[in-house]
């Protein structure tokens, strides 16, 4: 009760109260396309609570998310793909972590923005080739993923199209999506734990987010299916551009 008390002086209940109906509408998207929505969560609490602390918080909850959705479609889990992008991109994760911590806030907004700009195209590139991903390519893929994934939330964009050529959709990909990034956001709280990134009220505030955000992959699941593939793509374009105007914006703003 005490370390309750603690967030809601830190941050204020009202703050605490936005971030709680923010992590259930974007969960909710989350659960339903299987990226974005923590992309989104994330941009929010950049808004709220400042941009450093919000990739170290979103990363306690996004366990808690992506945990709850592997779960949720475990039998549709695809065990070689994620090997093969999680070994290739765990290198990347930890040397990327390290730098997010030490790059100045506005910078990091900057970054931030300019990483979910570059996603969107790459997608589109990637999928007007109708790509068919072997083993390599999804490594190769993996490893471009882990670059940007050591300071990001949301880059499992950038894996989308590989993901979709290696011919997983839908429950599949969700699934598949979902434990790649849970592996991702364990491997970044040790990297920001080490560089003491990470402190109690990002930990309590994480987990609080995170339980918030389990009921919200279940509304997800209502709407997964009854989303074509098509339209499915759209909304990940449209959810990662709205992020990264955000932190276009608090790059501005300074």
């Amino acid at each position: 009760m005490a370390e309750f008390q603690a967030l809601i002086d830190d941050f204020g209940l009202a703050t605490l109260v936005a971030i709680a109906i923010a992590a259930i509408i974007t969960s909710s998207i989350h659960g339903a396309i299987g990226l974005a929505g923590g992309l989104l969560m994330t941009a929010t609490l950049a808004l709220l609570i400042g941009v450093r602390a919000s990739v170290p918080v979103m990363s306690i909850a996004l366990i808690f998310s992506h945990g709850s959705r592997s779960l949720i479609y475990l039998k549709w889990f695809d065990w070689r793909a994620f090997l093969t992008v999680i070994l290739a991109a765990t290198p990347f994760i930890i040397m990327t972590g390290y730098i997010y911590a030490i790059l100045p806030v506005r910078v990091l907004a900057t970054v931030l923005a300019v990483i979910i700009f570059t996603m969107i195209p790459l997608r589109h590139w990637a999928a007007a080739r109708s790509i068919r991903a072997g083993t390599g390519l999804l490594a190769g893929a993996g490893a471009v993923y882990g670059f940007f994934a050591g300071a990001s939330i949301g880059s499992a964009t950038i894996l989308s199209p590989f993901l979709l050529g290696y011919g997983l959709f839908k429950e599949a990909f969700v699934a598949t999506m979902a434990g790649i990034s849970l592996s991702t956001n364990a491997i970044r709280i040790g990297v920001f734990t080490g560089v003491d990134l990470m402190n109690p009220q990002y930990v309590l505030l994480g987990v609080l987010v995170g339980l918030i955000m389990i009921p919200g992959n279940y509304i997800g699941r209502t709407i997964l299916r009854r989303i074509s593939i098509t339209h499915h793509g759209l909304l990940v374009d449209l959810m990662a551009a709205l992020g990264g105007l955000n932190f276009l914006y608090l790059a501005i703003r300074g």
